[in-house]
C-alpha cells in the first residue's frame, strides 16, 4: 500500500475508448477511501496558509491524494493537460469536458435488457430473441470493449449449457463492432480487473459487471488454471490437476486424505513440483483427487519464512527476515487471488531454478553472474550442469564487498607468448588485522600470460625477496621455462640490493612503474582489488569473524584462478596454465555452516557430529578446510555436510539431486603449490590447532597461530627444527612436493595421538614446516596482540597508522608516496625557488612534517595525507609578516544558507580545494628551510625562497582569501555586504550562493546547472582533492532529502564517548536535573583541569547541531579554571544524556514559512555564585532554526524586567545582522518579530523616556528602543509556556524539556526513515 493511502496497482489506466468504465472504477476508489466529496466540490485553501488548523490538514491532505490517484490513472498525453491544476475537483471535472458523451443514463435499456437476459435459459425460445436485441442496444451506445466484456460475462452464466453450442453456433453470438474483440477484450480485462467489493456509488450495471466477471473469471483459478487461491485454512498447497506437476512422486506420507468445507474428503494422490513459468516451480505440491481449484497455503507460506498481509483490496507477501516484498495477490470478491504469469512473481523459498544460479554464485566465490554465465556456455568449468545464471536481482554480500564506480580502460593486445615471460609482483597491507598466522601483508604474483595468481602471507615486508627467490626457483624447474622479466612498483620490498642481485644471477630483467602511475601495473593492482573484494564479500555473506581474512583471500585465490576467463584468450587462468579445464563441482560457500563427523567419540550417546564452518579446500590433499565449534580446532577432512542456506542469503532449497556428496567432490579438487595438478587419492581427516574462540563468540585471549596458505593453524613440535625457508605458496599445491613429503611418514604421529593434545599437535606431513607463514619460534600470538581496528577495504592499500616522526613516515612506502604528492604539489604551485641561504640577518623558518589519516563521516580512513607547515612561531613580525587577519565563516552563515537552500529546494554542494594555501602569493620576503628528509644532497647548506605562502605561516590564510576573492570577483561575482565570506550571482533571476570556510566551499543554485558550471569553473583554476554533494563539512553531517535537511554530529558524539570511555555508561533523559544549577558551586574537590577542559571543549562543539545542550555546557564551562568534583559529575551527566540521545540533530522542514522571527528569555539572579542572570536567545526562518545563544550577563540585574530586557537586546542585536545577511540573499525584512514572555521588559522598550527605576541600566542596553522606533523590530509579548528560549536559560523537568526540544526541531535521525 502506498504511503497515500492508496493502492498502486489498483487505479485503472484510461484509455479514451474506456473512458465509462473507468470514471465509474475511480469513483468507486474515491468512495473506498472517503474521497468522493474532493471530486464533487472545489477545494478550499487554509484561512492562514502559515497556521492551518487540523481539520484543513486534513482537507489538503486528502485532495492531494485524490489528485494522486488521477494522475496515476492518466497516460502521459493526458497528464501533460492536467499538470497545472492542483485541485481534484478542478482535474476531474476538465476530464468530463474533455469526454462530452459520458453518460450512464445512455445504457439504462442496455442494463435492463442485460437482467432480463441472465434470467433465460438457453432452451428457452427467447434466449437468442433477447441476445440479439442486447447486442444490438450495445452496438449503438456501448463502447466496443465495454460491450464485449458484458456479452461475454452474461454468457458466462450459462457456462454449462454455453459450453455444449458448438463451434460453429457459438460465433452467431459474437458482435461485429469492426475492432479484434479478442484483442479488445483482453486489453479491456488488463486494464480494468472488477474485483472490489460493491460500493455505494456503484450503478447497477456495475455491480451486474462485477458479479458477472467473478463467474468468468473462476475458470482461471479452478485446477488447471492459472490463478492460485490464497487460503488461510490451507494446511498444504494443493490442486487437482495432474498436468500442472513437472516431477510428481507418490504419496507415502501418513496424510492419506484431505478433508474439504463441506466436510467431504479428497485423497493425496501424489507429492510434486508445480510448473508456474519455464524456470520456476512450486515445491511440496499435493496432489488431491476431486479438488476443483488451485490452493496456496497461507500457513505453509508462514514455515518457510513469509508474512502475509491482507486488505480490503489485496495481500501482500513479504519476507520476514528484510521485509523486502516476494509478490502480491488482489481480491475478487471473498477471494484473494495471486497470479503467477503476470510480471510480480516471487523469488521465494519454493521456487527451483533462479536459488540454484544464486547459490552457485555463492558457491563459487561470488564470481559475477555474467562471467558463470559465460564459463557455462563455453564448456570451460566442469562439475556444474543445468544451471542458469541470470542476475534478476542484486546479491547484498557483492553490494557490500564489491561495489565500485565507473571503470578505466583496459589494454587490448597480448604482450607475453608463454607463461612465465612476465610476471606482475605487488604487495598488499599492512592490514589492520592481523591473521591467526600473525601476519599482515600480502604478496601477489600474476603471470601476464595466463592471469594465473599466486598469493603469499607475510609479517615483514622484508620477507618478499626470500619468498620470491623459492618461488622463482620452483617455477622455473616445474615449468622447465624461464622467467623473462618482472614488473613491480618503486616499493623498497622490490627495489634493494638483494633482490636486484638474485635477479642478475638468474638473468632475469626487473622493470618498474612509473612513479605516481600505478596504472602501469594495473595487472596485478587490478588482481589486488579482485581478491580483497571477493574475500570482503565472502566474508560478509555469513559474518565469518575477520582474523579468517587470510583463509577468505586464499580461497578467492583459488576460486579467481579457476573462475575468470582471459578477455582475449577466452579461457579460465587454470587451462591456460596446466591445459585441463578445471572441476569446480566440490565448491562450497564460503563460511556456510557443517556439519563434521565425529569419528572420536567417547560415548556411544554423544552426537555423531560436530558443528562448523567452511574456511576454504585443503593444500595438500582432496579435503575441505573447516572450523570445528565443539573442538575449536581447524580440520582438513572429507566427512563433512554443508548447509548453504544459513546466514544473509534467505532462499531455502532443498538439496538439488545433481549435486555430488561432498566427499566424491573434494575428489576433483587439484593439489599442488605453484603447478596444479589433478591427483586422486584417499584421504582422511587431520586435526590442526585451532583458535581458542568460537566463530559466533570470538574470545579475548583468543589464541593466534602460524600456517602456510592458510592462516588458522598453530602447530608446534615437540623438538622444533631450525625453520627451513618458506617456499612460495599458492591456493594449490605441487605433486613434486607431496613426493617428498611422502618419504617423512614413518615420522608422522598417529591420528589419535594428535587428538589428544590441543597445545602441542605434531606437525603432520600435509603441514610441513615451510608451510607456516611465521617463524614456528616467534611463540604464540593473541589477538588482544594484533587487534587494531576493524579490517576495511581501504587499510590492504593506504595506511591506518599515523607515524609521530618523520623517520617513522619514511619507513612506510604510503607515508613516502603521500610526501611526495605534497611536494609536487610544491613544484606545480611554483610555491618556492630553491637558492643560496642569505646573510645572517635574515630569518630562515623551520619546516615540519605533519601526518594526518583523512577520515569519511563513517570514521573511515580513506587517504593518507602528509602536510609540509612552516613553524609559523618563529617569524618576526614586520620582517616576515604584516597583515594576518582573514575571514572565516560564522556557523550561523552556514546554517542560513541550509534553510535557504532547503526552502528553496536548492540541492548544495561542497568542494575541498587541494592545499589551497599553496595558491596564495605573499608579498614578504621568507625563507624556509629543506623539509626533513628531502634535504637536497648536492647543496645542503640552500634554503627555499617562498613565492606563495605555505600552511603554518601567519599571513597564509590572508593571502588565500584574497586569491580567492580575486578570482570570483573577476568572474562576477557579488560579495557580502555584511559576510564577507559570502559570494553571490544573479543571471536571469536566478541566484547562485557561495560560503567560503578556508578552503572548504558550499555552493548551490537555483539552476541547477549554475553549480555545474561554477564546478567547472573553479577546477579550471584549481585543483580539487573533492567536489560531491553535501554531506560532511566541519564535521556536521548533513543529509539532504525530498522532505528537508537533516543537520547532526552522530559520529563526532560516538567518538566523544570513546574518547572519555563512557560508550558503557547509562544513558539520561535530561542534561542537567531541575536543580543542578544549585550544585555548581567553588567547593569541593579539584578534579584534573586538562580532562575537564578537554570534556568541556569537545561538548561546546557538539553545540554546532545540539542546542539542547547549550545552557548546561555552558554552565560547566564557567568553571574550568578550577573545576571540583561537582563541576565534573554535571558535565558526565551531559555526557549521559547524549548516550540516550546519539543520534539527535537539528531538522529543517520543507514548504514551511521563511518568516524571521526571534525569542529571547532569562532566568534572574540563577548563577548561586555572583548573582548574575543568564540570557537565553534563539532565532528562526520559518521552522528552520539557525541561530542561538545562552550566556551569562555582564552584570548583576536588579529585576526581573531588566534582566529580560537585557536578554532581548542581545536577540535584537542577533536579528539586526540577519536581516542585514539577508539582503544578500535578496530577501529584505523589516518589522521582525521579538518575542518576549515579560510585560514590563515590552514596555521598557517601547517607552523612550528614562525614568527613576530604569536609569541604571546601561545605556548601551537601551539600542533596542532606536530600532522599536525605526520599525526594524516588533517587541511582542508571548506567552511563558510559547516562550522556546526557556530552554536556553535555566534547567527544565523532562516534560517540559522534551516538549521545547521537539519545537525546536530537535529530533531522532531514525524518525526520519
Amino acid at each position: 500500500m502506498s504511503t497515500d493511502g492508496s493502492v498502486s496497482h489498483r487505479v485503472p489506466v484510461l484509455d479514451g475508448r474506456f473512458y465509462n468504465s473507468w470514471r465509474s472504477e475511480m469513483l468507486s476508489i474515491f468512495k473506498m477511501y472517503n474521497l468522493c466529496k474532493y471530486v464533487e466540490t472545489p477545494y478550499v485553501p487554509p484561512f492562514d496558509p502559515l497556521h492551518p488548523t487540523m481539520d484543513e490538514e486534513l482537507d489538503l491532505l486528502r485532495n492531494l491524494r485524490t489528485v494522486n490517484l488521477i494522475i496515476r490513472g492518466l497516460p502521459d498525453d493526458l497528464l501533460n493537460l492536467v499538470t497545472n491544476f492542483e485541485c481534484a475537483y478542478a482535474m476531474w471535472k476538465f476530464l468530463e469536458e474533455l469526454y462530452p458523451d459520458y453518460s450512464l443514463r445512455s445504457l439504462d435499456e442496455i442494463l435492463h435488457k442485460t437482467i432480463e437476459f441472465d434470467k433465460l435459459h438457453p432452451n428457452d425460445p427467447n434466449f437468442d430473441k433477447c441476445f440479439f436485441e442486447l447486442r444490438d442496444l450495445m452496438k449503438k451506445k456501448g463502447d466496443p470493449g465495454l460491450i464485449n466484456i458484458i456479452i461475454r460475462n452474461a454468457l458466462a452464466l450459462h457456462s454449462e449449457d454455453y459450453c455444449s453450442i458448438d463451434q460453429t453456433n457459438a460465433s452467431t453470438y459474437q458482435i461485429d463492432l469492426g475492432v479484434d474483440d479478442e484483442q479488445s477484450m483482453g486489453q479491456y480485462d488488463d486494464e480494468h480487473e472488477h474485483d472490489d467489493d460493491y460500493s455505494d456509488s456503484d450503478t447497477e450495471l456495475d455491480k451486474v459487471m462485477k458479479s458477472l466477471n467473478l463467474m468468468a473469471n473462476m475458470r482461471d483459478y479452478m485446477s488447471g488454471g492459472k490463478e492460485w487461491i490464497l487460503d488461510s485454512g490451507c494446511t498444504d498447497h494443493m490442486t487437482g490437476d495432474k498436468d500442472m506437476f513437472r516431477e510428481l512422486a507418490k504419496n507415502d506420507g501418513p496424510r492419506k486424505y484431505v478433508t474439504f468445507g463441506d466436510n467431504s474428503k479428497g485423497k493425496v494422490l501424489g507429492l510434486g513440483k508445480v510448473a508456474i513459468s519455464h524456470d520456476s516451480s512450486i515445491q511440496n505440491v499435493m496432489l488431491v483427487e476431486s479438488l476443483g481449484y488451485n490452493l496456496l497455503s497461507v500457513s505453509r507460506l508462514a514455515d518457510f519464512g513469509f508474512n502475509v498481509l491482507f486488505t480490503k483490496v489485496d495481500c501482500q507477501v513479504f519476507r520476514r527476515d528484510n521485509q523486502n516484498m516476494a509478490f502480491t495477490g488482489i481480491r475478487r470478491g471473498d477471494l484473494y487471488i495471486v497470479d503467477f504469469t503476470k510480471k510480480a512473481q516471487p523469488r521465494a523459498c519454493f521456487i527451483a531454478k533462479s536459488s540454484k544460479g544464486w547459490l552457485w554464485h555463492r558457491r563459487l566465490g561470488h564470481v559475477g553472474m555474467r562471467n558463470l554465465d559465460k564459463l557455462i556456455k563455453g564448456d570451460h568449468i566442469l562439475g556444474v550442469k543445468d544451471v542458469f545464471f541470470d542476475k534478476d536481482r542484486l546479491c547484498s554480500a557483492c553490494q557490500a564487498g564489491k561495489q565500485v564506480g565507473g571503470s578505466h580502460p583496459v589494454k587490448n593486445i597480448m604482450t607475453t607468448r608463454r607463461p612465465l615471460e612476465l610476471l606482475h609482483m605487488d604487495l598488499f597491507g599492512p592490514n589492520a588485522y592481523k591473521s591467526l598466522g600473525g601476519n599482515s601483508f600480502g604478496l601477489v604474483i600474476v603471470d601476464d600470460y595466463s592471469r594465473f595468481t599466486w598469493v603469499f602471507f607475510l609479517d615483514d615486508k622484508s620477507q618478499v625477496q626470500r619468498i620470491f627467490k623459492t618461488f622463482a626457483k620452483k617455477a622455473q624447474n616445474q615449468f622447465e621455462v624461464k622467467i623473462k622479466k618482472v614488473r613491480s612498483d618503486n616499493g623498497t620490498e622490490f627495489k634493494n640490493a638483494n633482490v636486484d642481485s638474485f635477479l642478475d644471477e638468474e638473468g632475469i630483467l626487473h622493470e618498474f612503474s612509473a612513479t605516481y602511475t600505478p596504472q602501469q601495473n594495473g595487472v596485478v593492482e587490478r588482481k589486488n582489488r579482485t581478491l580483497i573484494e571477493m574475500a570482503r564479500t565472502m566474508l560478509d555473506e555469513y559474518k565469518t569473524p575477520k582474523h579468517f581474512w587470510g583463509e577468505a583471500v586464499e580461497t578467492a585465490c583459488h576460486a579467481i584462478n579457476r573462475l575468470y576467463l582471459h578477455k582475449l584468450l577466452g579461457k579460465t587462468s587454470y587451462e591456460l596454465l596446466t591445459g585441463n579445464k578445471p572441476q569446480v563441482g566440490y565448491f562450497r560457500v564460503f563460511g556456510s555452516k557443517c556439519y563434521i563427523l565425529d569419528k572420536h567419540r567417547r560415548s556411544k550417546f554423544a552426537p555423531k557430529s560436530h558443528e562448523g564452518f567452511l574456511l576454504g579446500y585443503g593444500s595438500n590433499s582432496h579435503t575441505y578446510r573447516v572450523y570445528n565449534n565443539f573442538t575449536r580446532k581447524v580440520e582438513e577432512t572429507v566427512d563433512v555436510k554443508f548447509d548453504e542456506s544459513n546466514g544473509s542469503q534467505v532462499e531455502q532449497m532443498p538439496i538439488d539431486v545433481g549435486d555430488k556428496d561432498p566427499s566424491e567432490a573434494i575428489q576433483d579438487l587439484s593439489i599442488g603449490k605453484i603447478r596444479p595438478m589433478e591427483v586422486k587419492e584417499s584421504t582422511s581427516s587431520t586435526y590442526v590447532e585451532p583458535p581458542t574462540s568460537r566463530r559466533d563468540e570470538p574470545q579475548g585471549n583468543m589464541e593466534a597461530s602460524t600456517s602456510g596458505t592458510h592462516q588458522d593453524e598453530e602447530m608446534q613440535q615437540e623438538d622444533p627444527p631450525q625453520p627451513p625457508s618458506p617456499p612460495p605458496q599458492d591456493n594449490t599445491n605441487n605433486n613434486e612436493e607431496e613426493e617428498e613429503e611422502d618419504e617423512d611418514d614413518e615420522e608422522a604421529e598417529p591420528q589419535h595421538q594428535q587428538k589428544l593434545s590441543r597445545v602441542r599437535a605434531r606437525v603432520k606431513k600435509n603441514h610441513p614446516v615451510e608451510q607456516m607463514m611465521n617463524d614456528i619460534n616467534s611463540g604464540r600470538i593473541t589477538r588482544s596482540k594484533t587487534r587494531l581496528a576493524n579490517f576495511c577495504e581501504h587499510y590492504s592499500f593506504i595506511s591506518s597508522i599515523e607515524p609521530m616522526k618523520v623517520e617513522e613516515a619514511l619507513e612506510d612506502p604510503d607515508w613516502v608516496n603521500a610526501m611526495h604528492e605534497e611536494l609536487h604539489n610544491f613544484e606545480r604551485n611554483k610555491v618556492w625557488t630553491l637558492v643560496e641561504k642569505p646573510k645572517d640577518d635574515q630569518n630562515i623558518i623551520g619546516t615540519k612534517w605533519v601526518f594526518r589519516n583523512k577520515q569519511d563521516e563513517d570514521g573511515q580512513v580513506i587517504r593518507n595525507k602528509a602536510r609540509l607547515v612552516a613553524q609559523g612561531y618563529t617569524q618576526v613580525e614586520g620582517m616576515d609578516y604584516g597583515e594576518t587577519y582573514a575571514p572565516v565563516a560564522r556557523l550561523e552563515s552556514i546554517r542560513i544558507l541550509l534553510a535557504y537552500a532547503n526552502h528553496h529546494d536548492i540541492t548544495l554542494y561542497q568542494m575541498d580545494i587541494k592545499s589551497a594555501f599553496l595558491n596564495g602569493e605573499i608579498e614578504e620576503e621568507v625563507f624556509v628551510k629543506q623539509p626533513p628528509g628531502f634535504v637536497n644532497p648536492k647543496k645542503p647548506n640552500h634554503v627555499y625562497k617562498l613565492h606563495k605562502a605555505l600552511y603554518g605561516l601567519k599571513q597564509a590564510p590572508r593571502a588565500w582569501y584574497k586569491c580567492l576573492t580575486s578570482f570570483l570577483l573577476e568572474k562576477g561575482f557579488e560579495i557580502g555586504k555584511i559576510d564577507s565570506t559570502l559570494f553571490t550571482k544573479r543571471v536571469n533571476g536566478e541566484l547562485f550562493v557561495c560560503q567560503i570556510y578556508v578552503d572548504d566551499i558550499i555552493f548551490g543554485s537555483t539552476n541547477p546547472h549554475f553549480s555545474k558550471k561554477f564546478g567547472q569553473l573553479m577546477s579550471e583554476k584549481y585543483e580539487m582533492s573533492m567536489m560531491s554533494e553535501l554531506k560532511f563539512f566541519l564535521g556536521l553531517q548533513i543529509k539532504q532529502s525530498k522532505e528537508g535537511t537533516f543537520v547532526s554530529q552522530t559520529k563526532y558524539t560516538k567518538d566523544l564517548f570513546k574518547k572519555f570511555n563512557m560508550q558503557e555508561s547509562k544513558g539520561m533523559s535530561t542534561p542537567m536535573p531541575t536543580s543542578g544549577h544549585n550544585d555548581l558551586t567553588k567547593d569541593g574537590e579539584p578534579v584534573d583541569q586538562r580532562v575537564y577542559r578537554s570534556m568541556i571543549g569537545s561538548l561546546l562543539y557538539l553545540c554546532a547541531s545540539r542546542p539542547d545542550i547549550m545552557l548546561s555546557v555552558c554552565m560547566c564551562a564557567r568553571y574550568q579554571a578550577a573545576p571540583k568534583e561537582c563541576h565534573l559529575k554535571a558535565v558526565k551527566r551531559i555526557v549521559r544524556y547524549l548516550i540516550h540521545t546519539p543520534n539527535f540533530g537539528i531538522w529543517y522542514p520543507k514548504r514551511a514559512s521563511f518568516d524571521l522571527v526571534g525569542y529571547s528569555d532569562s532566568d534572574y539572579a540563577g548563577d548561586k555564585v555572583d548573582r548574575k542572570s543568564t540570557s537565553g536567545t534563539c532565532q528562526f526562518l520559518g521552522r528552520s532554526l539557525v541561530s542561538w545563544s545562552s550566556k551569562k550577563q555582564n552584570s548583576v540585574s536588579l529585576s526581573t524586567a531588566e534582566a529580560e530586557y537585557i536578554a532581548a537586546g542581545s536577540c535584537c542585536a542577533q536579528l539586526l545582522w540577519m536581516t542585514q545577511t539577508l539582503k544578500d540573499y535578496g530577501i529584505h525584512v523589516r518589522h521582525v518579530p521579538l518575542l518576549c514572555d515579560n510585560e514590563s521588559a515590552i514596555k521598557i522598550g517601547h517607552n523612550p523616556v528614562q525614568h527613576s527605576r530604569t536609569k541604571h541600566i546601561e545605556v548601551r542596553h537601551h539600542f533596542i528602543r532606536d530600532h522599536i522606533a525605526k520599525g526594524d523590530i516588533n517587541l511582542k509579548h508571548v506567552r511563558t509556556d510559547k516562550q522556546l528560549a526557556d530552554i536556553f536559560t535555566k534547567p527544565l523537568d523532562e516534560k517540559v524539556f522534551c516538549r521545547l526540544r521537539s519545537e525546536l526541531n530537535i529530533i531522532d535521525a531514525s524518525n526520519l526513515e
